[in-house]
């Protein structure tokens, strides 16, 4: 689950550009310029991940909250509950019981890497995306569909390419996995806000009585 979680935090939006690609590159500046207008995004989303080994896919679904300056929450709510907080010095896992597990980026590497990549791409900061992906794009920023290949061989060894689609804000994902699993993620409900809740905020940092440390 925690390489799902990885994968999930690449992909929401996708904002950089392509040296020597000026069509594509004006495109996702647009995209860039779009995006970076919402202080607060929140949507709702189910994952549907087919695998090779199981007849029936597997299906979660929940809420996800990005924030400037704090992050990303990716709060799963079916078939079972749990809540991971991407932020800028730490990373929690808070699990159904309430207890939560935080550890320093400098403990995780590779998910703080994807978590400063993913950051980027929603506050519209493109210069640290181009040394991870190459990418197309087509559309306008109405109607974008975006295909990203990894650059990377930390992202490549779990990750073959991604296709992304949207308009104000992200509609659909779909993955294809290095290992032959794909993944399809819908967003729906999503809505731009000024600020977060005092629930999201005690999520990102950790101050409240659910958020208890083992």
């Amino acid at each position: 689950m925690k390489r799902n979680v990885v994968v999930l935090a690449t992909i929401i939006f996708v904002l950089a550009g392509i040296p020597g690609a000026r069509a594509t590159e004006g495109l996702l500046k647009e995209i860039s310029a779009q995006a970076s207008r919402y202080p607060v995004v929140r949507a709702e989303f189910t994952q549907t991940k087919q695998m090779a080994a199981m007849k029936k896919p597997l299906v979660i679904s929940g809420r996800f909250v990005y924030a400037q300056p704090q992050g990303v929450l990716w709060q799963i709510e079916r078939p079972y509950r749990m809540t991971y907080v991407l932020a800028e010095e730490h990373i929690a896992e808070i699990g159904e019981d309430g207890v939560r597990r935080e550890r320093g980026v400098r403990d995780v590497p590779g998910l703080a890497q994807v978590g400063r990549v993913f950051r980027a791409m929603l506050g519209a900061n493109t210069a640290p995306l181009q040394e991870y992906f190459d990418l197309s794009a087509q559309g306008d920023s109405a109607k974008w569909s975006l295909r990203l290949t990894p650059r990377q061989a930390q992202i490549a060894q779990f990750l073959s390419s991604m296709q992304i689609s949207g308009g104000r804000f992200i509609e659909t994902v779909e993955l294809a996995e290095a290992g032959g699993d794909s993944t399809r993620i819908q967003f729906r409900q999503s809505a731009a806000a000024e600020t977060l809740t005092v629930d999201e905020l005690r999520l990102f940092t950790g101050n409240g009585s659910g958020d208890r440390k083992p």
